[in-house]
């Protein structure tokens, strides 16, 4: 991958920050909404699926609300890295930078958000009555691959919508099934051992989802192989898309 100098850090930063600001974050209202929407839908889903699922899972709110805001940040992530080449088509025409700078800019603004979410998330926790544990900690080993998701898809998604405008709707419905397909509300064992568990399995954003709940309600510690081989693969993937958009990169200013 490129290398970045101090000015291109800078420029991400300032990037990031102007990004951040216009999901109307600088405001307090903007700010609160971005927690309680996430929050407003953790609670329909808890009055619909305690009564079947409730009782079978401990900790249900704080479960529930671990799997919302992971798949809230991972919509929002990808859909702002998606479009940001085209909301920001007068930077990516005339300007002279590295053009990923943008997406990751997107990302990172996102990111923000989930840091603050699951410092909520492990605070309901605590007061849900879940024992604290400075396992706690690896959280942030799942903020770094949720991270690394994001930048992928963000990056693969950013050249394609380029080349093919329709793949905005299609991915609108992808993340709706999504919703359904990855255990949010329901534990995996739900699905038995057929076909719809295994596919589970290869579900990244699942993956992460799965971790985060077994090392904040069940005090584990994530096993060294499954963290090493989620790096590996996202990392290889960044590495991919990246070769991917530096390639579609020369004619951006053509399709925006």
């Amino acid at each position: 991958m490129t290398p970045y100098n101090s000015k291109s850090l800078n420029l991400l930063w300032e990037l990031t920050i102007s990004q951040y600001k216009l999901k109307d974050q600088s405001t307090f209202f903007g700010v609160l909404w971005s927690f309680l929407n996430p929050l407003f839908m953790v609670a329909v889903l808890f009055v619909f699926f305690h009564a079947q699922v409730g009782s079978t899972v401990e900790h249900y709110g704080v479960y529930l609300l671990l799997g919302i805001v992971q798949y809230t940040y991972f919509s929002n992530a990808t859909n702002t890295s998606m479009r940001v080449l085209l909301v920001m088509r007068q930077l990516t025409k005339d300007a002279v930078f590295p053009k990923e700078l943008l997406v990751f800019s997107s990302t990172l603004s996102n990111t923000i958000d989930l840091v603050i979410s699951m410092l909520v998330c492990v605070a309901v926790a605590y007061v849900s009555g879940v024992t604290p544990s400075w396992s706690a900690l690896f959280l942030l080993l799942v903020l770094i691959l949720q991270l690394m998701l994001v930048s992928w898809v963000g990056l693969l998604l950013a050249c394609v919508l380029l080349l093919a405008r329709d793949i905005d709707h299609i991915y609108q419905v992808f993340l709706r099934a999504l919703l359904f397909v990855t255990p949010i509300f329901y534990p995996r064992s739900f699905l038995g051992e057929g076909l719809a568990h295994y596919l589970v399995l290869l579900n990244p954003l699942a993956q992460l989802i799965e971790l985060s709940r077994s090392i904040l309600l069940d005090g584990e510690v994530p096993s060294p192989a499954h963290v090493a081989a989620l790096l590996a693969v996202n990392g290889l993937l960044i590495l991919l898309t990246f070769r991917v958009f530096k390639a579609v990169e020369p004619r951006m200013a053509e399709y925006v």
